[in-house]
């Protein structure tokens, strides 16, 4: 079972894989991440809310985040708090977006999100899994229309 302090790094680590495999677009390593139904609320950027199964949560992911050729999700100033079987990680994000095809269409190609986050995690016979995230979106800079103008794009309208 290890050290509190062990047990702490191992959540954090589940965080930094975690971006680390969204970079990746490794959808399939961040189910991996995740227990079977996971707490979600992104404060609106992603269209999924509440009590969602793993599988459902991968392919939102995988539509909204694939299409982008460029992000990068910096975590930063983690907090952790471990009691038992549960974690919190508790950190600062910035996310960066770029598609470069949105200038075609006379749009900014750039957003960038500033968030504070908290993820929930459980322990498991295979290790640490996420078992919830909180978003709470404190700036953006760029296209804030970034996620539906490339669903514009990808629908052919501009």
């Amino acid at each position: 079972m290890g050290t509190p302090e062990s047990a702490g790094f191992e959540a954090v680590d589940v965080v930094g894989r975690y971006f680390q495999f969204c970079d990746a677009k490794d959808f399939d390593a961040m189910r991996s991440l995740w227990t079977d139904v996971v707490s979600v609320d992104y404060g609106g950027v992603l269209p999924i809310d509440g009590e969602v199964d793993a599988d459902d949560l991968g392919r939102v992911m995988a539509e909204v985040i694939a299409p982008i050729p460029l992000t990068q999700h910096m975590v930063t100033t983690p907090v952790v708090r471990c009691d038992g079987d549960t974690a919190t990680v508790r950190f600062h994000l910035e996310a960066l977006h770029h598609h470069p095809a949105l200038a075609e269409a006379g749009r900014p190609t750039d957003w960038t999100l500033y968030a504070r986050n908290v993820i929930g995690l459980s322990r498991t016979a295979v290790g640490w899994k996420v078992s919830s995230e909180k978003m709470t979106v404190v700036h953006q800079t760029g296209n804030t229309d970034f996620v539906s103008d490339l669903a514009r794009l990808a629908g052919g309208s501009r």
